[in-house]
């Protein structure tokens, strides 16, 4: 009895689910082994059909930063009311520097106008239009923010631009934005071949809910990339929650979900953001190599900085009823462009 039982439990773990039309089948682990896909012929098929649809996309940011030097006395700031940062700097306290930025994500063309030579680009709006003006306070003993001042960061300049089938390069523009749903549209005129729009339906009509599956892409490090993983709720109005590793270069991608007739790939969503939390470090200036010993001078140099590190496991992507209203808000803005969506979008 307890051999039969050790080979009964060896048999459940050797086995894996594979997703079919319809219904499920189990395979071996030596089966896995030869090359077996965990996908039916259909899905990948659908897969390779629609990841013709997905682009790179990327925003050049160049920043103007300014840093506030404040007055102290006795180891505190010394308030000023005629100072709109609430307290008294010292002469010539703005320190005024310059710092460029690439983010990079993905992106779906919707549409393309051979007439016009436009694609229409669905992405993700921290991408394409980042926030003009971004404030650093300082924090205190506990680690809660203050109402001081440290840094401003002000943005200059934005160039879009982007990449498609056989890494072809294309530049791009702004169309229309949503930072609270946190989605864009963007168009580039190009004559090149960049990619194919996207031919199936959108999901407007499926329910996501617990259990589902869904197929992700985006373009980490500029190479594209898919991924998966299965749906739960999300606290976040309009979004959904998917438990996908996802990285950097994620933002802006597609999620896409079998069709209620199981026969297409739809478009259920849009990757929106994952957890994320700080590190703060002390560093000395860039320009010292691995290895450097600091002296005395370097110490006056150290500066903190911040890092962010993902929290890989989590997920949130805007659900479709969101995208829907959002492209049925923007039909003036994508006309002004020359632009008419497939009315499946509206």
């Amino acid at each position: 009895m307890k051999n039969q039982k050790l080979i009964l439990v060896c048999a459940v773990f050797l086995t894996f689910p594979i997703l079919q039309s319809g219904c499920a089948k189990k395979i071996t682990l030596t089966e896995m082994q030869s090359g077996y896909s965990l996908l039916s012929e259909e899905v990948k098929k659908e897969i390779k059909q629609v990841e013709k649809s997905i682009v790179g996309v990327n925003a050049s940011i160049r920043y103007e930063i300014q840093t506030f030097d404040y007055i102290f006395r006795n180891g505190k700031l010394i308030p000023d009311k005629s100072s709109p940062f609430r307290y008294k700097l010292k002469p010539n306290g703005i320190v005024i520097t310059r710092d460029e930025k690439t983010l990079s994500g993905g992106g779906i063309v919707l549409d393309r106008s051979y007439q016009n030579n436009i694609y229409t680009i669905l992405t993700s709006s921290h991408l394409a239009a980042p926030k003009d003006t971004v404030d650093i306070f300082y924090t205190d003993v506990n680690g809660v923010l203050t109402d001081i001042l440290f840094q401003r960061r002000i943005v200059k300049n934005i160039y879009l631009s982007g990449h498609g089938q056989n890494n072809m390069r294309f530049n791009a523009a702004l169309i229309s934005h949503d930072p609270v749903d946190d989605i864009a549209l963007i168009f580039a005129k190009t004559e090149k071949a960049i990619a194919t729009e996207f031919h199936n339906e959108p999901g407007y009509d499926l329910d996501l809910t617990w259990g589902d599956w869904t197929f992700l892409f985006g373009y980490p490090k500029e190479v594209k990339q898919m991924t998966g993983g299965w749906v739960s709720e999300s606290p976040y109005r309009g979004t959904f929650a998917v438990d996908a590793v996802v990285r950097y270069g994620f933002s802006g991608g597609p999620v896409f979900a079998l069709s209620k007739n199981r026969t297409q790939l739809v478009l259920v969503g849009m990757i929106k953001s994952v957890p994320s939390s700080n590190l703060d470090y002390i560093a000395p200036q860039e320009i010292l190599p691995p290895g450097y010993n600091l002296n005395t001078e370097d110490l006056n140099q150290l500066v903190v900085k911040k890092l962010v590190m993902v929290e890989y496991g989590t997920t949130y992507c805007v659900g479709p009823k969101r995208i829907q209203a959002f492209l049925k808000a923007n039909e003036a803005a994508l006309s002004n462009n020359g632009i008419r969506l497939h009315k499946k979008y509206l």
